[in-house]
């Protein structure tokens, strides 16, 4: 009988799962599972900061759809661990963190904490593992919370005693044939419902949201609007579930929703976050049909006429085969025309505001530039308030899972780990990080992260040197500003002093031959762009006519 500690048990787990690589940050409670992971072939992305190690396991997951896992040290890695796992709330991560001594548990011991009760609230799941031979049983757990229904993140940790008992490897509790794949379809009553509420609408919409991309449902989603021949909206996981181009998008967000009299939610939430939980957001007497894999959401925040529990993916296909049936659907009512007009106007003012030629550079001029760069199949990561903004507004998607957004908890110093772990992820694709200079402040030192891993990203940094939400109200409400002015920081010098390559650039006709010369650098790079700071959230909504 061969005997084994608990750090192998725990990769030898991750590895029957499929995990190909951890992110994570060394610490002491978790060296048993670093060097178990040479042995086992799992590859280690080791981070600067444990809040970018969860990030990039986030990210992991929003592209490629399985599992990222984060592994942390136990108490300062898991608090410093937390931002991240804030944002992934609705991405299947794993993760594992070291633990003091079950041993020295109520006694003061060195970096002793409740790190569960910490944690519990931002995951789906959490547990402590107390005996070493359950260790992979309790890691099989993490994943089938992780992925069953909404998927969402799993928390584990394992006290180090624990973690370095050894034990007879054939008594440990491998599980097998633990997770089912299969998913939900919706009551067929309720779709026979739905579908009929959509053929007599006069307005219908549908708006998509992350449950049509964590269902690989954007095939779904296509054949119906099309057969039906209804404008949608996608809500930001979405975007790219049906490309951007398909002349019945009306963008990720839509004024159309104040006159729809029909409404398909499809794996959305109505709430505060989402900003669709608002009752101005909607006509007063618009009828909603919702679809989501978790009955709890249906009916939250706002009375539904239609609830269909089930996967988005075999909702769709079930209402898909059902209109099949039906006929008086049209290809092209006068509807779709004012959604595409209304939504052609918008993109007219975005276009208009980056076709600006002024130095300093305007935003909207930068984002275009860098947009008309880029290949088709590109990632971009976004992040910052203005710089998130403008991005959102500029980029289209095309793909799922290219437009990756720092999301609802608008979590700065996103950016550069989402563009880590997708580079990695896709190494075949152009990765693009877009972000402001507050927010590369936050996770610069991700790009030593880059250099070490050989992970050839290009950043974009939008340089205001402000912080331009703040600045902008501030200025706005008092007339004056304070704590707010960082300076125009030459962060492509930080870059390449870390080893990549770096560029500064003030005026719009050099963004483009930067960005070549970044990319063909072959190492990460950072192009370093002075924008103009008068450009706030008002200046904004003026030029591009207010949230789309």
């Amino acid at each position: 009988m061969s005997q084994v500690h608990g750090g192998r048990l725990v990769v030898r787990s991750l590895k029957s799962e499929g995990v190909e690589l951890i992110f994570s940050l060394t610490g002491h409670s978790i060296d048993l599972i670093y060097d178990a992971c040479i042995d086992e072939g799992i590859r280690i992305i080791d981070c600067r900061h444990e809040q970018a190690a969860a990030h990039m396991a986030d990210a992991w997951t929003r592209i490629t759809g399985r599992p990222g896992v984060v592994v942390v040290t136990d108490q300062p890695g898991v608090v410093a661990m937390v931002a991240g796992m804030r944002n992934a709330e609705r991405s299947p991560v794993i993760a594992i963190a070291g633990k003091s001594s079950f041993s020295d548990l109520d006694t003061g011991a060195h970096t002793e904490m409740d790190q569960l009760d910490l944690v519990r609230p931002l995951v789906k799941w959490g547990r402590t593992v107390y005996e070493t031979r359950r260790i992979p049983e309790y890691i099989s757990m993490a994943f089938r919370h992780a992925l069953a229904g909404r998927p969402g993140p799993a928390y584990l940790d394992i006290p180090l005693d624990v973690m370095e008992k050894s034990v007879d490897e054939d008594k440990a509790l491998y599980p097998k044939n633990h997770r089912t794949e299969n998913r939900p379809q919706g009551d067929p009553k309720a779709i026979q419902k739905a579908v009929e509420l959509l053929l007599e609408a006069k307005r219908p919409l549908v708006i998509a949201g992350s449950g049509v991309w964590w269902a690989q449902a954007g095939g779904e989603l296509r054949e119906l609007v099309e057969m039906a021949g209804l404008p949608f909206i996608l809500r930001p996981k979405a975007r790219g579930c049906v490309p951007e181009d398909h002349p019945l998008f009306v963008g990720p967000a839509s004024a159309g929703t104040k006159r729809a009299d029909v409404v398909l939610a499809v794996g959305i939430r109505f709430d505060g976050l989402s900003g669709l939980g608002q009752a101005s957001r909607f006509d007063e007497k618009v009828r909603i049909i919702q679809i989501d894999i978790e009955g709890s959401t249906i009916g939250q925040n706002r009375p539904i006429e239609v609830g269909i529990i089930g996967d988005a993916r075999l909702v769709l296909r079930q209402m898909a085969e059902k209109a099949r049936d039906k006929t008086g659907w049209s290809k092209e009512p006068a509807w779709v025309g004012e959604c595409r007009t209304e939504y052609q106007k918008w993109r007219e003012r975005v276009e208009a505001a980056a076709a600006s030629n002024t130095v300093p550079i305007h935003p909207a001029r930068l984002w275009a530039e860098v947009r008309g760069f880029l290949d088709r199949e590109a990632i971009v990561a976004v992040d910052g308030g203005l710089t998130g903004t403008y991005c959102r507004r500029v980029f289209n998607a095309y793909y799922p899972g290219r437009l990756l957004d720092h999301g609802p908890h608008a979590q700065l110093g996103s950016s550069i780990p989402f563009g880590i772990a997708a580079k990695l992820a896709r190494p075949q694709n152009q990765v693009l990080i877009c972000l402001g200079d507050g927010a590369f402040g936050i996770s610069g030192m991700e790009f030593d992260t880059a250099v070490r891993h050989h992970v050839p990203v290009v950043a974009v940094i939008a340089n205001n040197g402000c912080w331009g939400v703040c600045y902008h109200r501030q200025k706005r409400l008092f007339g004056r500003e304070v704590g707010v002015q960082l300076g125009f920081t030459r962060y492509d010098r930080v870059v390449e002093a870390l080893g990549g390559y770096g560029e500064w650039v003030e005026k719009p006709e050099d963004i483009r031959p930067a960005l070549q010369r970044a990319f063909a650098s072959g190492i990460p790079a950072c192009v370093n762009v002075k924008i103009d700071p008068d450009y706030g959230p008002a200046e904004l909504i003026m030029a591009f006519g207010g949230e789309h």
